[in-house]
């Protein structure tokens, strides 16, 4: 059962021993500074302010699955982070959702505006009597966003009364992201983002209006991107391995296509003969395809 990477420089393991093990566990990913043909951008954010305070004990019952994907040390880190929500319209409310059942340590809701009847097609916390409420969206949600995770503090900031730049400058202090889900000038944005570079606070703006939608993502100088494609690793079993130069791989036919292109990087495991050639599962070779079943290495 062969490791292969897909795509996306993801690698998995994989073994020919003649065992379908199923169970065989995904190696890390390789380091971006050794992947120069990754694409990488850089900046600077919150890694360093999560870090610090990463240290929380991780509820497994509750984050089970999440672990599975993430790993403690990542989830560790999401707990540390402290997000400011600017928008409690429908997407603010799914983002809101989303990042309190993920497991953040906090999240300060900021909308002024009252709810409207256009809200209560998106924002599935809104009843039809907020509307003659004369409360803020983000007053009217908190307490139902608050009952999703008893880990998450969730607060309302009322002290914002227009979604200028003097109201919302003062709120990015301290924060790991700011999300920004409902339309406003371009030069309060830009004077948002541009405070959150100086915080070392991830900055994330969208929109949807209709069936389209909008972001724009800005994490700073140093954020790392290695993954092309999003696609997961991709694993194979091993039919036969002929000893040329280069050495030739052939993984089962019945598994389908490898589904690699050249210039991946995959590891070998659990292979028996060749003189002990393969014995190191951990080590990454680079292929070239040379068909939907079989690589060079």
């Amino acid at each position: 059962y062969c490791p292969m990477v897909g795509t996306n420089n993801k690698v998995n393991t994989c073994s020919n021993n003649g065992n379908n093990d199923r169970n065989t566990k995904k190696r890390p990913l390789v380091d971006p500074e050794e992947q120069p043909e990754s694409r990488q951008f850089k900046s600077k954010m919150t890694v360093d302010n999560m870090q610090v305070t990463a240290t929380a004990e991780v509820d497994e019952k509750l984050y089970s699955r999440q672990l599975y994907v993430m790993g403690h040390e990542a989830q560790r880190r999401m707990m540390a982070s402290r997000v400011l929500l600017v928008g409690c319209s429908g997407l603010g409310a799914e983002v809101a959702k989303n990042c309190i059942l993920a497991g953040i340590s906090s999240i300060t809701l900021c909308d002024p505006l009252p709810a409207n009847s256009f809200d209560l097609g998106g924002n599935f916390y809104l009843k039809e009597s907020d509307i003659s409420s004369g409360k803020s969206r983000a007053s009217l949600v908190r307490d139902s966003l608050a009952e999703l995770n008893q880990y998450v503090k969730v607060t309302a900031d009322t002290g914002v009364e227009k979604l200028d730049t003097e109201s919302l400058l003062p709120l990015v202090d301290d924060m790991a992201v700011v999300v920004i889900t409902i339309p406003l000038p371009k030069d309060v944005l830009i004077a948002i983002d541009e405070k959150c570079r100086a915080c070392g606070a991830c900055f994330i703006y969208s929109i949807t209006c209709g069936v389209f939608a909008e972001i724009f993502c800005d994490f700073g100088e140093a954020f790392v991107v290695s993954d092309r494609d999003g696609e997961q690793p991709h694993g194979s079993q091993v039919e036969n391995i002929l000893c040329s130069n280069p050495a030739v791989v052939k993984v089962l036919e019945d598994q389908g296509r490898h589904n690699l292109e050249d210039g991946d990087a995959v590891t070998i495991s659990r292979v028996k003969g060749l003189d002990g050639e393969l014995k190191d599962s951990s080590k990454q070779y680079k292929i070239k395809t040379t068909g939907p079943d079989m690589f060079e290495l």
